[in-house]
């Protein structure tokens, strides 16, 4: 089969190009083999609001519009694999608790916290990432050895080894599955399937877009999955093939990192011919086609000196965060009365969590003397793509 990497960055068409391909399929042959486009969990119903805006498409009954955990259902039920039983959030964190109380004696660094509250939550989202990163309570005792002695790194290693060998036990005697093993479990069972010959079933195609980042869990089910597909597109928002010499302060370079794992792994596959296809940036075909400023910003994002060629962007510097919030309020305010809407203004923070109590803090924003513009604590980028800076 052939997997085609569609490269591209923002706005240069790789979701339009997959819906378009999979309309064309379906269009041709409204019956046959499944198909299945690959998304992020919170992106797969805004996808299918935009298949089926295209009046050419009626309906449809052989796609499906998955995330990686729907994928795994899917491959257990046409193996005709039972459903497993899978424990919750909850009782996991209850049987983390329970493993803490019963193995405190043997753990080294987490023995003076084993009691605290929260901590069986913490371990939780802990040990969900190692299972995703495919870490065996066997690897993590190797990784440990290998650790200087003189560090805690290699304590804490063994710990999380231990509990994780308490919790697996626990889930073989109770004939319970996790959630985060059941990429493993569709994987394996596909293995299964092949090796016994069994009439594994087919796919007509595979489409993947959204993804800047994935697991060792869902590259390693991805890669198995594959070979049953008649052909495969994975879009990577990338400008361009990357180069190894990039540097990983590059805005690419989460992307690059994933797409070069991807790559490595399917050409590692006999049965899989890779093919790279790169989009160009065309304005008239992009995204931002109505939109300047923001097309000028993503083309020039790499180099900050070229942000301000045009005269849709404006930076501004003030003393702290609330006059941030204070000055962007205010545009804001100013660009509805002048006719704009507030659903066409998007605000962008670092991370939302810290900014979220400034921002309530200052909602008495109109009472407000105007904020100070002087030497900068922060900035504030404020885009406009239609009527004035807002």
């Amino acid at each position: 089969m052939q997997a085609t990497f569609l490269l591209g960055p923002a706005g240069s068409g790789k979701t339009y190009r997959c819906l378009a391909e999979i309309r064309a399929e379906l269009s041709a042959r409204p019956e046959g083999p499944p198909l299945l486009l690959l998304a992020p969990k919170q992106a797969t119903f805004q996808l299918e609001r935009q298949l089926l805006a295209d009046p050419s498409l009626a309906g449809y009954t052989r796609l499906q519009i998955v995330a990686f955990d729907r994928l795994a259902d899917f491959i257990l039920r046409e193996l005709g694999e039972t459903p497993p039983r899978i424990l919750s959030e909850e009782g996991r964190v209850m049987v983390l608790r329970a493993i803490l109380a019963r193995h405190q004696p043997e753990l080294k660094i987490f023995r003076s916290t084993a009691r605290l509250p929260g901590f069986a939550q913490q371990l939780s989202l802990l040990l969900r990432e190692v299972q995703q990163h495919r870490l065996s309570p066997t690897k993590l005792a190797e990784l440990a050895a290998q650790v200087p002695a003189e560090g805690r790194l290699g304590d804490k290693l063994h710990d999380i080894g231990i509990i994780l060998r308490a919790y697996i036990a626990w889930l073989k005697d109770h004939k319970l599955n996790d959630v985060s093993a059941l990429l493993e479990m569709a994987a394996d069972a596909l293995k299964k399937s092949a090796r016994e010959s069994a009439g594994t079933f087919q796919l007509g195609g595979l489409w993947m877009d959204g993804f800047a980042e994935m697991t060792p869990q869902e590259l390693h089910l991805l890669a198995t999955f594959l070979p049953l597909c008649e052909h495969a597109t994975l879009a990577f928002c990338l400008d361009g093939e990357p180069k190894e010499s990039a540097t990983w302060l590059s805005q690419w370079s989460v992307v690059a990192q994933t797409y070069r794992r991807c790559r490595n792994r399917l050409e590692a596959e006999a049965d899989i011919e890779v093919v790279v296809d790169c989009l160009p940036r065309i304005r008239e075909r992009s995204r931002f086609a109505e939109a300047p400023a923001l097309f000028h910003l993503e083309a020039n994002w790499i180099d900050p000196q070229d942000w301000f060629a045009g005269d849709w962007i404006q930076l501004v510097q003030c003393f702290d965060a609330e006059a941030e919030v204070l000055y962007a309020a205010r545009a804001i305010h100013q660009h509805v009365r002048q006719g704009g809407r507030y659903r066409d203004v998007a605000i962008l923070t670092r991370n939302a969590a810290s900014s979220r109590k400034t921002i309530t803090s200052s909602m008495n924003w109109r009472t407000r003397r105007s904020p100070v513009v002087g030497k900068a604590h922060g900035g504030v980028i404020l885009c406009s793509s239609r009527r004035s800076p807002a």
